[in-house]
């Protein structure tokens, strides 16, 4: 391929990348785990269970009692589905504040530092992405505002944006406590991203372009 179509598709790839990772951030599934008539979705930093109470008379009782146990959650009702959103730290001092035993809490705490390292990694790599998409398609339209970046910076640039992302997903999956969750849609959309973003670097270093 061209130099051109090179920069167009390594600067398509990890603008990709840059939008699956925010998407991948902000996504409250990214483990699941499913029992009878309740699904518990798990994101970096929320948690959202999903209950068919078979009735929406049902779910509107239920929802003031969930309230009242959880002053921090969100509690809705649509039909016979009732869906509570909650922070995982609001919901650790939520247990801290009942009766919940002490492993529990401090399976919610792993998840909720967890969760928090996994932000800063993709957040980080999300940063990156964004750096060197502009480094591939400011040239493109003659501004050469990022010709003050070392060609060595480049280079770390492009690497960590995936790099990073892959870090954090690491740190995220060691610190999780033990469960019988599996994995969901944010969690493919990060390692999509992530190995996207590495996939567009690798191009960059490792497929030269025709003269």
């Amino acid at each position: 391929m061209d130099g051109k179509m090179k920069g167009m598709i390594m600067a398509g790839m990890m603008a990709l990348s840059l939008i699956l990772g925010a998407m991948a951030i902000f996504s409250n599934e990214w483990l699941t785990e499913e029992e009878e008539n309740t699904i518990d979705n798990t994101g970096l930093s929320n948690k959202v269970l999903i209950v068919d109470t078979e009735d929406s008379d049902m779910c509107d009782m239920m929802k003031p009692v969930y309230e009242e146990m959880m002053k921090e959650a969100t509690v809705e009702c649509d039909g016979a589905e009732l869906t509570l959103a909650i922070g995982i730290s609001d919901l650790c001092e939520s247990m801290k504040d009942g009766d919940a035993e002490s492993d529990e809490v401090d399976d919610c705490e792993a998840a909720a530092a967890a969760g928090t390292m996994g932000q800063i990694g993709m957040w980080g790599g999300v940063v990156l992405a964004l750096v060197a998409t502009l480094m591939m398609v400011l040239p493109m339209a003659g501004v050469d505002a990022m010709d003050a970046i070392p060609e060595m910076g480049q280079k770390v640039i492009s690497w960590g944006a995936g790099g990073l992302m892959l870090l954090g997903m690491v740190l995220w999956y060691f610190m999780l406590p033990d469960g019988d969750s599996s994995m969901s849609t944010g969690l493919i959309m990060a390692g999509a991203a992530m190995s996207i973003a590495l996939g567009s670097t690798l191009i960059g270093q490792f497929i030269p372009a025709d003269e």
